[in-house]
């Protein structure tokens, strides 16, 4: 600390010039109007849409068939999911018994088909 204590005091200008280049490369900022595209491949079937909700929905509709709501409840947090769609910010509909909300992040919706193919032991292939 005493180092980069003697650096403030003697050439901040510099210092902050070099911060500020490190923190760029860490942390890269998203430009305002770009969006995250989630294209994978789960059990042969490749979700490919450019709109991550409909790939999203798609896949836990297909997984519905098999597994039943109270598998989802593991993977996925009471908020973005319901039976009735009435208490959820655009709902989606999975199946007859089962909802999920669009307004939810994409990051969130990653995380949730992660979620899902690690408790089920299914491969994920991000396309």
């Amino acid at each position: 600390m005493e180092k980069l204590q003697q650096l403030i005091e003697t050439c901040p200008d510099e210092l902050f010039e070099i911060v500020n280049k490190l923190y760029d490369e860490k942390f890269p900022k998203k430009k305002k109007n770009s969006k995250t595209i989630f294209k994978f491949k789960v059990l042969g079937k490749e979700y490919d849409n450019d709109i991550v909700t409909k790939n999203y929905v798609s896949f836990l509709s297909d997984i519905s068939k098999i597994h039943p709501y109270e598998m989802f409840e593991k993977c996925i947090h009471g908020y973005y999911m319901s039976k009735d769609g009435l208490s959820l910010k655009q709902s989606q509909k999975i199946n007859d018994n089962f909802y999920v909300s669009g307004y939810s992040s994409t990051e969130v919706k990653i995380r949730h088909i992660m979620n899902i193919c690690d408790l089920l032991g299914i491969s994920l292939v991000v396309l």
